[in-house]
């Protein structure tokens, strides 16, 4: 019978095909390349691709390789975390990590132990604290009304991870205040805070809330 070229019958090289390309390499303009040629030119090592495709063009083995691709203007590409768009590397932005909230738990309590008196024209209320909750003035703040006021001492975190937010709110007063003539004052030392209620008319106040 007779013998069928080699490779005729699919595009795929044999193995012989591909020793042959490998082992006489040809130079651009078809001729055999030289020694010296085989070792300067770049392209030695993709001599069976070019031999190849140059013979067998579509039906190539390697003909996927020489084909170029191009992104039409009017396709989307979709991009986002955990996607490759084949773009630049992007930085992370460092605000678009969440801070780490290392206090675990805020515990509220409520204040219990005051004292309060009738100072004339104004009614003083006296918080204690236990020793060494208050260390600087910023962990207390006051808000009055009409009617009532609320102070609140913010204590710093413990070592379990837990803040205490120790809270005062009183209301409704006996009588009606004015909230922006009323004030608080802060001892660090004593841990103690200091209310000054201003009344809205200078009477006898017999308790500190209505009943």
């Amino acid at each position: 019978g007779v013998r069928p070229a080699m490779g005729a019958s699919s595009g795929k090289p044999d193995a012989s095909e591909l020793a042959a390309a490998e082992d006489s390499p040809v130079a651009d303009d078809g001729r055999k390349e030289t020694a010296d040629e085989q070792t300067d030119s770049p392209k030695r090592s993709d001599s069976a691709l070019r031999v190849n495709i140059a013979q067998k063009g579509e039906n190539a083995y390697y003909y996927a390789h020489s084909r170029s691709y191009e992104i039409p203007p009017d396709a989307k590409v979709v991009s986002g975390p955990g996607l490759v768009t084949g773009g630049p590397p992007v930085r992370l932005d460092d605000e678009s990590v969440e801070p780490v909230n290392l206090v675990d738990t805020v515990r509220t309590e409520a204040i219990r132990d005051f004292a309060w008196v009738d100072d004339g024209p104004k009614v003083k209320v006296y918080v204690q604290l236990p020793a060494g909750t208050v260390q600087s003035q910023s962990q207390v703040t006051c808000t009055f009304q009409s009617a009532g006021f609320f102070l609140v001492v913010e204590q710093a975190a413990t070592a379990t991870g837990t803040s205490i937010r120790h809270a005062c709110k009183v209301e409704p007063l006996s009588n009606e205040i004015v909230p922006e003539e009323s004030s608080y004052r802060v001892n660090v030392g004593k841990s103690k805070v200091t209310v000054s209620l201003m009344k809205k008319q200078e009477t006898r106040w017999w308790d500190l809330k209505k009943t």
